[in-house]
């Protein structure tokens, strides 16, 4: 039966203290946040009541109520009908963060933007091998070169998508940040890939009496968030003391000049030093023998789903994409995915209660497509042990793939949607990964059923014989 997106949106406002009661209002992929004047009011047992509710949970300051991809896009726009405040979640919750939270929280608000881009070039990285495999595309076709230009562009230009999202959530003006990063792709300037493998040789620049060398910045991601903070900076200083009929050329000159100055002499090299270490250290972990660093990245990574940590990591997946053109985390993210997926359908399968019964088929179907949230706050984290039986399918899944190397040929997609990525030929390892990262939660929650099965019995047959 189909959803009443205008019922739970009037539903959920009533069980939050009506809309005097809430400050401000946005979403996400999955989840309606809400901040509320009045944290009291907040009827959590009701809301999770309301059908097409997969759960709730309280961070940093935030209401958030797990929907599920869709869903909450609708009951969005039916709130707003209400009369509902909207906006101003995000400038309040960044204001009770942690410092380490606001950083991670800055990483998601720059990458999730420009993510659907990067997604859809990995998939056709994926379709394109394996078209080739096949024989229907060749090296010298014009539609080979066709899908090239499809699946390069993003990571040949992706400093500029990075400076145009990162400008954007610093205060700036968006294109400068785009131009920005445009310039520090320029094709005058060498790839520092290829300078760090021997391919090219750096400019040598005199600069202040010593020679520098300059690279460009192609594929890289940390150098242009901080040249857009300084830029963004820069930017919100000037307009305040340039007369505003000056400020049409005199401030993007301004600013776009000293955004490539120290986006190549200053902070550039400094935040790639920093960029690459980040890097060196996953390559090293995925590298351990027996799989080990795999297993401590694939057992962690749901967990820095609840705290929203997994953000900052998005850097890791563009950086094996754009040096080597495949992604030793795809399959390792996947593990994780997989490990809360196969929790929750042995809940969908095996539980006798009817709503958290219906509440895990809709929860295992979205996990299995690659959003575990349904699941996590609405099935396994709520019941604790099958959450962990998560973690341990998802370290057992990603111990196997970084034993045998496995990577896929993009990112941002898992489980099902994932096999797109691996259709170079990985698919069958792929498949093994999944397995043991779906299978070993899904046995284990299996027995954990079925002991509260026995218990409720055991419970009732007590409560029967105190009785006689």
């Amino acid at each position: 039966m189909a959803l009443n997106y205008s019922k739970m949106a009037k539903e959920i406002i009533d069980n939050v203290g009506g809309l005097e009661n809430v400050n401000g209002m946005e979403h996400c992929a999955t989840r309606l946040r809400l901040m509320l004047n009045d944290k009291s009011k907040f009827n959590k047992e009701a809301i999770e009541d309301i059908e097409g509710v997969k759960g709730t949970f309280y961070n940093s300051g935030q209401f958030q109520i797990i929907l599920g991809t869709g869903v909450v896009n609708e009951v969005y726009k039916e709130a707003e009908k209400l009369g509902t405040a909207t906006g101003g979640v995000k400038e309040t919750v960044y204001n009770n963060m942690s410092p380490l939270q606001k950083i991670v929280r800055v990483f998601g608000d720059i990458f999730i933007p420009i993510i659907p881009v990067i997604i859809a070039s990995g998939i056709l990285m994926g379709l394109r091998s394996f078209l080739t495999h096949l024989g229907v595309l060749t090296p010298d076709s014009f539609w080979y070169k066709f899908s090239q230009i499809l699946t390069d562009t993003p990571f040949a230009f992706l400093p500029a998508l990075v400076g145009w999202s990162a400008m954007k959530r610093f205060g700036g003006t968006p294109i400068f940040g785009f131009i920005i990063g445009l310039m520090l792709v320029h094709s005058i300037l060498p790839s520092a890939g290829a300078v760090g493998r021997g391919n090219l040789d750096p400019i040598i620049v005199s600069l202040f009496g010593f020679n520098t060398k300059v690279v460009g910045y192609q594929g890289s991601v940390i150098p242009v968030l901080g040249v857009a903070f300084v830029a963004a900076f820069i930017e919100k200083r000037i307009r305040k003391i340039i007369p505003n009929s000056l400020d049409f050329i005199v401030t993007p000159f301004v600013v776009m000049t000293i955004g490539l100055f120290t986006g190549l002499f200053i902070i550039g090299p400094v935040a790639r030093l920093i960029e690459s270490g980040v890097v060196s250290l996953f390559q090293f972990l995925f590298t351990l023998p027996f799989g080990l660093g795999g297993f401590l990245v694939g057992g962690l990574q749901q967990a820095l789903v609840i705290t929203g940590l997994h953000h900052a990591l998005w850097v890791i997946d563009i950086n094996f994409l754009s040096e080597t053109g495949f992604n030793l985390y795809q399959p390792i993210r996947s593990a994780a995915v997989a490990g809360q997926a196969g929790a929750v359908l042995a809940f969908a399968i095996f539980s006798n209660n009817r709503k958290e019964k219906a509440l895990s088929i809709s929860a295992a179907v979205s996990a299995w497509l690659g959003i575990t949230e349904p699941a996590i706050f609405g099935v396994t984290l709520v019941n604790f042990w099958p959450f962990l039986f998560g973690l341990l399918g998802s370290a057992l899944g990603g111990m196997y793939s970084a034993a045998v190397g496995l990577a896929g040929s993009g990112m941002g997609i898992a489980v099902i949607p994932g096999y797109l990525l691996h259709l170079h030929g990985t698919v069958l390892q792929y498949t093994i990964v999944n397995l043991i990262s779906g299978g070993v939660p899904f046995i284990l929650t299996y027995l954990f059923i079925k002991r509260r099965k026995l218990n409720k019995t055991e419970n009732k047959q007590n409560s029967k014989t105190a009785t006689i």
